[in-house]
């Protein structure tokens, strides 16, 4: 039997897993892959979920071959965020099983179809049960259920799940998080094996791009959207109608003292207060990673306000390419509104 060993560096920071991924790519036809930990240290929420999904797709890429690991007991942080069952292999807890406490969110993975039926059997659109799973999480990171990081993060995750859900075609996408008092950091991981960005921003006649560094480009402007076009009429009645504000308001909050990033087919973005890095990256659908600034995100609603006016000032730039008013669920906290 015919036996490949994958030596997992150590850095497994965001520069890290991405070289790391790459060479997953490489990875020989094999009888059986050893993924050797040893070097392993600490890795973060972002890094659990991507190189956890770029390891499954190396599984799903190769069904008849064995997948194992070495010298990995000393990853208890990975294992009980669920990372080594991800892909399968029988070693801590499951995406989802472990409770989320402690100011950590565990792997877990959450079906589009599901989330649209509990919206339905509810009798509200599926971004208000979107809006509730992410006060859930969020209550859970901070460990409280008000306050300027609850807001933040309740926001965040709101719109990068309703992404996923309105726009990626994707049937599941995964979601892992942390929250580090001492540091005065939060990062958010999300992965969805759909589309991609591309695809989805060229359901808009209006758009007009030639790379996928452009679709992303295209797609942290304010008021672009693969779908926002078809729904101008009953935007201004629809408090969730989607208006291509959602991952300009994101990546604006977390520049905003820490830093953004966003993947889609073979590029990626890495956005911080005044820089932004193109980076090679291949992936099939969407990965982003939120990092936020606990001590940036006082006040968040005037935060907000303030992004939604700049964000209106260049939409306007677009003319009619693109939405020049963000819906309301968009451009405030989602109790500013619900009660009206």
């Amino acid at each position: 039997m015919q036996q490949y060993v994958v030596n997992v560096p150590n850095g497994l920071n965001l520069a890290g897993s991405i070289e790391f991924a790459i060479q997953l790519r490489s990875l020989p036809p094999a009888d059986e892959y050893l993924f050797d930990f040893g070097k392993v240290g600490w890795v973060s929420p972002f890094s659990l979920l991507y190189i956890s999904s770029e390891v499954q797709r190396c599984v799903d890429k190769y069904p008849s071959a064995k997948f194992s690991v070495s010298n990995h007991r000393h990853m208890g942080y990975a294992a009980h965020m669920g990372f080594f069952r991800a892909f399968r292999v029988d070693f801590g807890k499951s995406p989802g099983e472990a409770p989320g406490s402690q100011t950590h969110f565990p792997i877990t993975l959450f079906e589009c179809d599901q989330l649209r039926r509990e919206a339905a059997e509810s009798h509200v659109a599926v971004a208000e049960t979107i809006e509730s799973r992410s006060q859930d999480i969020s209550s859970i990171l901070c460990q409280n259920d008000s306050g300027s990081l609850f807001d933040a993060l309740a926001y965040s995750l709101r719109e990068i799940m309703r992404n996923v859900v309105e726009h990626s075609e994707s049937s599941q996408f995964g979601l892992c998080a942390q929250y580090w008092p001492k540091k005065g950091t939060v990062e958010l991981g999300l992965v969805d094996r759909g589309i991609g960005i591309g695809a989805a921003l060229r359901e808009n006649p209006k758009l007009q791009f030639d790379s996928g560094g452009d679709a992303l480009r295209l797609a942290l402007m304010p008021g672009i959207s693969g779908k926002a076009h078809k729904q101008r009429n009953e935007a201004r009645y629809n408090v969730w109608a989607n208006s291509g504000f959602g991952l300009y308001m994101t990546s604006r909050l977390c520049r905003n003292g820490g830093n953004f990033f966003i993947a889609s087919g073979d590029c990626g973005l890495l956005l911080k207060a005044k820089d932004k890095t193109d980076v090679q990256i291949p992936f099939e659908g969407t990965a982003l990673r939120l990092s936020l600034c606990v001590d940036s995100i006082q006040d968040i609603s005037s935060k907000l306000k303030q992004f939604r006016e700049e964000g209106y000032e260049v939409a306007a730039r677009f003319g009619k390419s693109a939405v020049l008013s963000a819906s309301t669920a968009s451009q405030m906290l989602a109790r500013d509104f619900l009660d009206r």
